[in-house]
């Protein structure tokens, strides 16, 4: 019965009609597990991550927001990947500095990549890693990347941090703090 199952499965019966699309197949199939063994996230199937830790709700919450020339802007004042591309940067810097500017990129380096050479090594983290010392760039990025997306000179921006926390069922406010001025 086994047997039959096997000679009459999709890999079994591709293997028959075209060889090198079957060993294709079983690669396929073959990298996928070792990524998973490896717990390593490899796109199509299941990513390790998505589903390995238990969530937890958290006794707060934080949003980002931003103003342009003292206006509000929203995620869906911009175009899509401009928006998402643009709010993305604004959680980063979040994590960055609720880490006090301990970027994670040498971390990853170091265990994902610790095969390098080190000098390469330390050009990767100088280089991809968050300076705090460039907050002025930064600022001075969302200016003219918010220019280009909302189709108007934007000459200041503030990014804040809001922690809000839930009673009864309602998000309450419980404190703004500015993480950049330009």
């Amino acid at each position: 019965m086994l047997r039959d199952f096997l000679r009459n499965s999709f890999l079994a019966r591709v293997l028959r009609t075209d060889r090198a699309l079957g060993f294709f197949f079983a690669l396929f199939v073959a990298i996928q597990l070792l990524a998973q063994v490896l717990t390593a996230e490899v796109t199509p199937f299941f990513l390790y991550g998505m589903y390995s830790d238990p969530i937890h709700p958290s006794p707060t919450y934080v949003r980002m927001t931003c103003e342009a020339d003292g206006k509000p802007v929203s995620q869906e004042d911009l175009p899509r990947y401009a928006g998402e591309l643009f709010f993305s940067t604004l959680y980063r810097l979040e994590a960055l500095e609720a880490a006090q500017g301990a970027d994670l990129f040498e971390p990853f380096i170091n265990e994902r990549l610790g095969f390098l050479p080190g000098p390469l090594k330390g050009r990767l983290v100088r280089d991809l890693s968050f300076d705090p010392a460039n907050k002025p760039a930064l600022g001075a990025w969302m200016s003219r990347y918010l220019s280009r997306s909302l189709h108007r000179p934007v000459n200041s921006v503030v990014i804040a941090r809001e922690a809000y926390r839930y009673e009864n069922a309602r998000p309450v406010r419980i404190s703004t703090e500015v993480l950049l001025r330009h």
